[in-house]
């Protein structure tokens, strides 16, 4: 009824509601000059910096232009007036406005530069001042993308400008030529070693059933994706997975066809999410037709997977009681998705039934998915996660994730599959700064107490006159200079390099074969699934994978 007032419970009586206490102008201007917030203001003025560079930037390129468009006109005008009538007062006032306008222009330079510079001098100052009031740096990073995601771009800057901060005064021609120096310098090293094949006795050189586990590592990215291009550009995969969904497959169902996978496979779960950070996809399945449990993780895939890969400064890890060092993104991924993987195996296990012999889990995966894979596995034998049921890892083309000691002792569970020179295998912070080391050495040998015959140019004239001992012996020479950078990791367990069809025989790698960025055609290729199959399939045709 008009006149009645509205009742309101006394917790939401709106003149009751209790008001934030107004803040003093002290305890405002105390909280505006936190660290934090300094930090922020001081990010803003790193990113305003780059802008007013950037801005000056387009308009000089524009002042240039429209002067020198102005400027080709009135002299081309002024040319032809005196072709046709020689010189004239016509064509001497065009040089006139000519020689005003050029004025004009490197008045108008002039100003943008003194303006880009008091501009560019201002924010500077001042940002040293608010680091100076205890800033803290990358705050605005952290507020825009969180604290553990802009700790890993700040980590994947500093690791970048530390590697290419020194290169920055050679021209890019230099470092492609003392590349291929260093190229032909391993090849050289390379003939004159022993080639020694596996040995041929009791012992297999890839375990039981690798194809099919590396079937199981390209499922991971889905049919859509070609299940990693494992047959290559074929739409063959693409078709099969397309028919295991018409005939009412799950999604897992058709990744598994598409790979290639067959038989009586029960998918338990297949993570596809690219989004967050250390957070591999995977795929866990029953495979009832080899016994055995299988885990497999995915390869780089996303942007938030390469940061992962980049993340790869040494982090402490403790396995089997030895203190030792671990790929730091990957160990972060294993740690994060090892619990969620190890109640799913769990599952797994229990529906193999008791007829099945002794139970096993297979830990697979290909690039990051071997990585994440080797460390997942080192975990649950660390903890004794499966009493009475063995886990074995067999990870293709595994990333740098241990430090020497800890990833031999994974040689019992363990194999990494190496093919050629892919550059995966044999990539972390420190072969990278071996690699910017030999860069310098052969650009400047002098300043490395080397003579000139150590030079990019010098070297690549003795590989013209074919002189393989010359070359030979400056590798050696050079790569104790270069290859001196801390932190060094390997891939996990018993190493295996495979070769393509027809190439040389497999053998088993030691650790120094993984120790330096091989340069050379097919570093980067030799890393795609595909060429791991055909390598896989080459050494099976050959009697070379038998039983774990």
């Amino acid at each position: 009824e008009q006149g009645c007032p509205i009742e309101y419970p006394a917790s939401s009586w709106p003149l009751r509601a209790e008001q934030p206490a107004m803040a003093s102008p002290q305890s405002r201007a105390a909280a505006m000059a936190s660290p934090k917030n300094l930090g922020i203001m001081s990010d803003s003025l790193s990113l305003a910096n780059h802008g007013v560079a950037a801005g000056f930037g387009i308009a000089r390129f524009a002042t240039n232009m429209g002067f020198g468009i102005a400027s080709a006109c009135i002299r081309g005008s002024a040319v032809a007036l005196e072709s046709a009538a020689g010189e004239n007062p016509f064509s001497s006032v065009l040089h006139g406005v000519d020689g005003i306008v050029g004025f004009a222009h490197g008045a108008t330079t002039m100003g943008q530069n003194v303006a880009q510079s008091i501009t560019h001098t201002s924010l500077l100052t001042t940002r040293s001042g608010l680091r100076a009031a205890g800033a803290q740096e990358g705050e605005l990073l952290r507020l825009t993308v969180g604290s553990e995601a802009a700790e890993v771009v700040n980590t994947v800057d500093a690791l970048a400008r530390h590697i290419a901060g020194p290169l920055a005064d050679r021209a890019t021609p230099e470092l492609l030529l003392a590349a291929n120096a260093w190229g032909v310098l391993q090849r050289a090293a390379d003939a004159r070693r022993p080639d020694v094949p596996a040995d041929a006795g009791d012992a297999p050189l890839l375990p039981e059933h690798s194809e099919r586990w590396l079937r199981f590592a390209a499922a991971t990215f889905g049919h859509i994706w070609l299940a990693g291009l494992l047959d290559g550009a074929s739409a063959a995969g693409l078709a099969r997975g397309e028919a295991k969904r018409r005939r009412g497959g799950c999604s897992g169902e058709a990744a598994l066809a598409c790979a290639g996978v067959e038989g009586n496979v029960e998918v338990l779960a297949f993570e596809q999410k690219t989004s967050e950070l250390f957070a591999p996809g995977y795929l866990v399945a029953v495979d009832h037709d080899t016994g055995s449990v299988v885990v497999a993780l995915r390869g780089t895939s996303s942007v938030t997977d390469a940061l992962s890969d980049l993340f790869c400064r040494p982090e402490p890890l403790q396995l089997g009681g030895h203190n030792g060092s671990a790929h730091s993104g990957m160990l972060r991924a294993a740690r994060r998705v090892e619990g969620p993987l190890a109640a799913l195996a769990e599952q797994g296990l229990a529906r193999l039934g008791a007829d099945s012999g002794r139970k096993r889990i297979v830990v697979c995966g290909h690039s990051l998915g071997a990585g994440v894979a080797a460390l997942v596995a080192a975990l649950w034998r660390d903890e004794a996660r499966f009493p009475g049921v063995a886990v074995e890892c067999v990870a293709f083309a595994c990333p740098q994730v241990l430090d020497a000691e800890l990833a031999m002792a994974q040689s019992n569970h363990t194999t990494s599959v190496v093919v050629g020179d892919d550059l995966v295998p044999r990539f972390s912070f420190a072969t990278t700064e071996d690699l910017r080391n030999v860069a310098l050495i052969l650009s400047d040998p002098a300043a490395h107490g080397l003579s000139g015959s150590h030079s990019a140019a010098a070297l690549l004239a003795t590989d013209a006159r074919g002189d393989a001992e010359g070359l030979a012996a400056a590798y050696a020479a050079i790569r104790p200079l270069a290859c001196i950078a801390p932190g060094r990791l390997f891939p996990s367990g018993r190493l295996v390099g495979l070769s393509d069809p027809g190439g040389p025989a497999p053998r088993a790698l030691a650790q120094g074969d993984v120790d330096e960025l091989r340069i050379s055609a097919d570093m980067a290729s030799s890393h795609m699934p595909r060429r791991y199959l055909l390598a896989v399939q080459a050494v099976a045709h050959e009697g070379g994978a038998a039983r774990l």
